[in-house]
């Protein structure tokens, strides 16, 4: 049973902080991971880096704040993206039924299938309702 003062705390810490923390525990994770399944020791992953080994175990100890370059390099040398980023893209379809149109907005995402190198796209349709059209014209 967790204290008063430490849902306190948990219930004050900002929502960018909740986030961050679970990006980096993420992060480590998945680079232990990779390290592990590619039998790369921490030192062996610094000397290819051109790093200290001092340095990746300050990485992995949640005392670092990564940058995309350095995220991109582990990425280089570990041959697996560690960030993905869904692209946005909109397709608009309308359909004429008489005086009426509804507009059809499809949202795909598309992100890269690490499994199969290949890409996944995601769909979300959003529907605006009937609108008369004018036969003004």
């Amino acid at each position: 049973m967790r204290s008063k003062t430490v849902d306190r705390l948990l219930k004050s810490t900002p929502k960018d902080v909740e986030i961050f923390v679970d990006w980096y525990a993420d992060l480590v994770v998945r680079i232990n991971q990779l390290l592990r399944e590619n039998n790369i020791s921490k030192k062996e992953l610094a000397e290819k880096m051109d790093k200290k080994p001092s340095e990746i175990s300050k990485w992995l100890s949640g005392e670092h704040n990564f940058t995309l370059r350095s995220l991109a390099k582990l990425s280089a040398e570990l041959g697996e993206p560690l960030l993905e980023v869904p692209k946005k893209k909109t397709q608009t379809e309308f359909v004429e039924d008489g005086f009426m149109c509804r507009v059809h907005t499809f949202v795909s995402y598309t992100k890269l299938d690490t499994k199969t190198s290949g890409k996944v796209w995601q769909f979300a349709e959003e529907s605006e309702p009937y609108n008369e059209l004018s036969n003004a014209g």
